[in-house]
């Protein structure tokens, strides 16, 4: 009997065995190592959930001539790169339609002539990543609209792009310029015809609410409540006022000056009998 159950052990121990010998520590991704062709291509996005259609990256970026925004592409070979790897990228603007249905978001690509990139990008060899530049001329984006550029890894001469973070949607929320503190030329037309004599405050806030949309407190510094400007990409501001309920407001007379930072509105405010005029000059953050 005892023979037998030691045969049994033995048995036992062979198969435990033969299984240990066929099973590699690998994580899900197993990339191949340094053997060139089965490393993971992918860009370098926020961890992606399971309800979530792509992968995404948010950055806020600076309204300017030309804004740098760089887009890196990693390569999971635990040893870097066999050989330089180029990866080439495009913009695929039907993934950034997905996903604005899946997500019920309205982010919109910027046009082609608001951003410029060379499309390669070179993971060096022995390296894990590549750089490349897109540059945003965000001072011709229409700040009432909300942006996001979405990318796709179109191809890689080396390793295998990543089924999960081969396309990636970067949101681009615009820091708006007009927020800030601001000096104001206040001219009031009140009812019954008396004017006020004009006069400035200073450290008057505005504070964005939404793309290209800001606010501050009080009505033309007499009424409580609040004001809130639309900067329109036409050069313009629409112009809407709380204060004790949402007043009527007709815009007479509006413009800006981005590169100064300076605006003027004229608008009518609950009546024809009450007209206001306000020069906003920025003077700090």
């Amino acid at each position: 009997m005892k023979k037998y159950k030691k045969s049994i052990v033995y048995f036992l121990l062979l198969t435990l065995l033969s299984f240990t010998g066929c099973v590699k520590e690998d994580g899900l991704f197993q990339d191949g190592g340094n053997s060139g062709s089965n490393g993971i291509v992918e860009l370098s996005l926020s961890a992606r959930v399971s309800s979530t259609v792509y992968a995404t990256k948010t950055t806020t970026v600076n309204v300017a001539d030309r804004f740098a925004f760089p887009i890196t592409v990693n390569y999971t070979g635990s040893e870097g790169a066999p050989t330089d790897i180029t990866v080439t990228l495009s913009i695929d603007t039907a993934a950034l339609s997905k996903y604005n249905k899946a997500q019920s978001t309205s982010y919109i690509a910027p046009s082609s002539a608001l951003y410029s990139f060379a499309t390669t990008v070179t993971i060096p060899k022995g390296k894990k990543t590549g750089t490349d530049t897109i540059w945003l001329y965000t001072k011709s984006f229409d700040l009432t609209l909300s942006y996001a550029l979405p990318v796709k890894i179109a191809s890689a001469s080396s390793g295998t792009i990543s089924g999960n973070y081969g396309t990636g949607i970067y949101i681009l929320p615009v820091k708006s310029p007009w927020e800030g503190s601001y000096s104001v030329n206040v001219n009031w037309l009140a009812g019954g015809g008396k004017t006020s004599s004009p006069f400035t405050e200073t450290d008057v806030s505005l504070e964005t609410q939404g793309p290209g949309v800001l606010q501050t407190d009080g009505v033309g510094q007499w009424y409580s409540g609040n004001t809130t400007y639309t900067f329109k990409a036409d050069g313009t501001i629409n112009v809407s006022v709380y204060s004790g309920g949402t007043r009527a407001t007709t815009v007479v007379d509006s413009h800006y000056d981005l590169d100064k930072l300076t605006f003027y509105v004229k608008y009518y405010f609950i009546s024809t009998s009450y007209y206001l005029e306000e020069t906003w000059t920025r003077t700090g953050d």
